[in-house]
C-alpha cells in the first residue's frame, strides 16, 4: 500500500513543483505517518480536484525529503515536530490541515490555531481521544444519554475499584480502535479475567507504566449504529446512519455489517442526529469530520463513542464505488471552501469487514472468484497476504478484508453481503513454538 502511495506522492509532487502559481492556489496540507493507508486515498482525492497538498509524514521516503511540497517529521518528538511544520507553513497558502489517523488530530489542530487556520480546539479533541475523559466531560455537562461507568487502574487491586459496578458490564481501554480489547463481563469473576486480559493487551503495546486505566460501563441492550457527518459553523450534517445488523452482545465486539440507509423509524434517526450533535456540543466541537457510534434501546439513543475524524479503515471505500465520489473528495473540497454538493449514498449500500475465525498463519484464502461474483456485490478486497498473522479479538485489530455491495434495498445488501462472505474460507496453519536449544 505505500509504495502506490510513494507513486501517487511523486507524482503529486511533481506537479506541485511544476505549477508556478502555486501560492495563488487554495492548498491542503495532509498529516499522516508513512504506513497509513488512507494517505493515498486523501492525496488522490486532491489531485483529481486540482488542488496542491502537502504532504507530512515521518517517512524516509526521497519523496519527501526532496520535494519541497513534502515534510518530513520525527512524530515521536512532538514539539520539535510542531515547530518544524508549523515553520514550512508559515510560508505557504495552506488553507486547512488534514490529519486522517484519529493519533494526529490534536497535532494537526495545534498548528491549525498557530497558523490562524479554522480548527477545532487542542482541549476537546484530547478529551474526546480518550473514552474516560469523553465519559466525565458529558456527565459534567449534565449529558444524560451515556452509559454508567468507572476508571479502574490495572495496576492497583482490583476487587474494591469494582465492588460498585452492575452487571453485565464492558471493559475498554481508555484510546484503542477496532473494538480491540473491549470485552463484555456478566458477573465479578468474569470481569476481573478481563482487566488481566486488557492489562497484557495494553503492556503489549505500551510497555510497564505506572499506571494502566480502563473505562468499565454498564452494558446497553439494544442494537448499534453509526452516524458518518460532518460539522460546519457547529451544524450537524449526516452524511450516513450506517445500521450494524448483526446483535453485538460480546463478549467481544468486533465489528462485521454496516448497512445504510438505516432501517430505524425516521424519528429514531432524527433522535439520533440531535444526540450526536448535542454530544459535539458539549465538547466543544466545531468543525469537520464526525464518526459517533451509538446504541438504540426502545427507541432511547444512547452515546457510546465519538471521534473528530472520519469512517476508519477501508471502510469509507464504500462512498466511492457505491457513488462514483469519495468520501475523501469531499473533507478535501470542503476544507478549501470549495462548493461541494452533500454526500448521499443514491442506493442502499454496506460494507463488511471481514473478521478473524482462524488464528494462526494465513496459508491461503480460498472462495474469492465465488464471493465476488454474487449478485449486487461491488468488490472483495482483501489486505491480507499468504505468511501473515490473523490474531482474533480482543487481542486483534485488523481486518483481513472488506466486501461491498450495492442494491435497491438495505435487505438485499445486508443478503448479498453475508452470501459473498459465506464463500470465504481463510486456511491458516498454527504458530509453532519457537524452542532455542543452548549447546
Amino acid at each position: 500500500m505505500w509504495c502506490g502511495c510513494l507513486s501517487l506522492c511523486r507524482k503529486t509532487f511533481t506537479s506541485l513543483q511544476n505549477n508556478e502559481n502555486l501560492a495563488a492556489t487554495k492548498s491542503v496540507a495532509l498529516i499522516a505517518p508513512a504506513h497509513s493507508y488512507r494517505a493515498s486515498v486523501f492525496l488522490e482525492a486532491a489531485e483529481r480536484h486540482d488542488i496542491p497538498i502537502i504532504f507530512i509524514s515521518d517517512g524516509d521516503s526521497e519523496v519527501v525529503l526532496a520535494s519541497r511540497a513534502g515534510i518530513r517529521v520525527d512524530f515521536s518528538d512532538p514539539a520539535k515536530a510542531k515547530q518544524i511544520v508549523y515553520q514550512h507553513l508559515q510560508a505557504s497558502d495552506v488553507q486547512a490541515i488534514i490529519a486522517p489517523d484519529e493519533k494526529y488530530v490534536a497535532f494537526a489542530a495545534d498548528i491549525s490555531r498557530r497558523l490562524g487556520l479554522p480548527h477545532n480546539s487542542v482541549d476537546a479533541l484530547n478529551v474526546v481521544s480518550n473514552k474516560y475523559l469523553a465519559r466525565k466531560q458529558l456527565r459534567s455537562s449534565k449529558f444524560d444519554a451515556i452509559p454508567g461507568f468507572e476508571l479502574v487502574d490495572l495496576n492497583r487491586q482490583l476487587p474494591d475499584q469494582i465492588s460498585g459496578v452492575s452487571f453485565p458490564c464492558v471493559a475498554k481501554p481508555l484510546n484503542l480502535s477496532a473494538s480491540r480489547g473491549v470485552i463484555r463481563a456478566n458477573d465479578e469473576h468474569e470481569l476481573l479475567e478481563a482487566l488481566q486480559r486488557i492489562r497484557r493487551i495494553l503492556v503489549i503495546e505500551f510497555g510497564e507504566t505506572q499506571s494502566i486505566h480502563v473505562l468499565v460501563e454498564d452494558y446497553i441492550e439494544g442494537t448499534e449504529h453509526v452516524l458518518e457527518g460532518y460539522l460546519n459553523s457547529n451544524n450537524l450534517e449526516v452524511i450516513c446512519i450506517f445500521d450494524k445488523p448483526d446483535a453485538l452482545q460480546g463478549p467481544y465486539f468486533e465489528e462485521t455489517y454496516y448497512v445504510t440507509p438505516s432501517r430505524l423509524p425516521k424519528t429514531v434517526q432524527e433522535e439520533i442526529k440531535n444526540v450526536v450533535a448535542s454530544c459535539c456540543n458539549c465538547h466543544g466541537l466545531t468543525m469537520g469530520p464526525i464518526h459517533a457510534e451509538v446504541r438504540v434501546s426502545e427507541e432511547k439513543v444512547w452515546m457510546l463513542e465519538i471521534a473528530a475524524r472520519s469512517i476508519g479503515g477501508d471502510c469509507s471505500r464504500l462512498f466511492e464505488l457505491a457513488n462514483q465520489s469519495s468520501l475523501e473528495e469531499f473533507i478535501v473540497r470542503r476544507a478549501v471552501g470549495h462548493p461541494v454538493e452533500a454526500l448521499n449514498l443514491d442506493n442502499a449500500a454496506g460494507v463488511m469487514m471481514i473478521p478473524v475465525t482462524e488464528e494462526g498463519i494465513l496459508r491461503r484464502v480460498e472462495g474469492v472468484t465465488e464471493a465476488q461474483s454474487v449478485d449486487h456485490i461491488l468488490e472483495v478486497r482483501l489486505d491480507v497476504r499468504e505468511g501473515e498473522r490473523l490474531v482474533r479479538w480482543p487481542e486483534g485489530g485488523k481486518y483481513p478484508g472488506f466486501i461491498y455491495s450495492m442494491s435497491d434495498s438495505p435487505e438485499q445488501t445486508e443478503f448479498a453481503l453475508r452470501k459473498s462472505y459465506s464463500h470465504l474460507k481463510f486456511v491458516c496453519m498454527p504458530e509453532l513454538p519457537v524452542v532455542v536449544k543452548w549447546q
